[in-house]
């Protein structure tokens, strides 16, 4: 990893382990219900996000700017907010449940950190606030949309088996947060990532525009660019259909297409396609 030294990268591997740990225990407590399980599932979860943070926080030291301007970077902060976020529901709520699911996918983006190539140091244009302001709230969004997903997931499994003639719910099932909470959270984590991602693409237009208009004059017809526009108005038209009564079933269906949307212009139109873009 480039711009970090041992101390990085320990922290980066306490990370991984909390977290694996964490996804262990989180399965186990959902198949066999047992508190001890789950109060060390938690545990090793919080102790997973302080790393991650800390983590991050000596990579910027390191790289005197945002931690997370590059791919590596991004998906360690998105690790980082899915975590988070999954804390958050779970204090909430007093459901543990979703941590079955959270915690694996903070996992993935953390361990891809760790095994993508290190790159260059940052250009000096990608520092100052509206820059990080602009990675942050995209970083955010993205985290609100896999939670929406996960939970939209839950949702059509959940329904499926109330629906099925064997009803009866036992098991991990059993142990599963009821639809109506699943339908409201999922619209929930849609609408902030809706504003977030508005908030986001407004502070990347205006440091574009103050700092690409010369050397990249078309950054507007850039694929990344035109990627995030198109999330952007794919989930707020999600968003407003759902307000307006729509099916919580295709809601979920849409949510979960929606993160595949996400997930391409994250990776594969940052990597392949974008001209400008090294960063989410």
């Amino acid at each position: 990893m480039s711009g970090t030294g041992l101390s990085n990268l320990l922290f980066g591997l306490l990370a991984l382990v909390c977290y694996g740990g964490a996804t262990l225990l989180y399965v186990t407590w959902l198949r066999h219900p047992k508190v001890s399980a789950g109060r060390l599932a938690t545990l090793l979860a919080a102790a997973g996000a302080v790393f991650n943070f800390v983590f991050l926080y000596v990579r910027s030291l390191a790289l005197k700017t945002v931690p997370y301007g590059d791919l590596l970077g991004s998906m360690a902060l998105f690790g980082l907010f899915l975590a988070a976020m999954s804390l958050i529901l779970e204090a909430r709520h007093h459901d543990r449940s979703l941590g079955a699911f959270l915690m694996p996918v903070s996992l993935f983006f953390l361990l891809h950190s760790f095994l993508l190539p290190g790159g260059s140091l940052p250009k000096q244009e990608m520092r100052g606030s509206i820059f990080a302001f602009h990675v942050t709230l995209n970083m955010l969004s993205y985290s609100a949309f896999a939670v929406a997903c996960a939970l939209s997931l839950l949702y059509l499994v959940l329904g499926r088996r109330l629906r099925s003639k064997r009803h009866v719910l036992n098991g991990p099932v059993s142990r599963l947060p009821s639809l109506s909470y699943l339908e409201r959270a999922a619209r929930t984590s849609i609408g902030v990532g809706v504003v977030s991602l508005a908030a986001g693409l407004t502070m990347g237009f205006l440091w574009a525009y103050k700092v690409w208009h010369v050397e990249h004059p078309g950054w507007l017809l850039d694929a990344k660019v035109w990627g995030s526009v198109v999330t952007f108005a794919f989930y707020l038209w999600v968003f407003v259909r759902a307000h307006r009564g729509a099916a919580p079933g295709s809601t979920a269906k849409l949510s979960i297409a929606g993160f595949v949307l996400v997930l391409l212009s994250y990776t594969a139109v940052n990597l392949f396609f974008s001209k400008v873009h090294s960063f989410a």
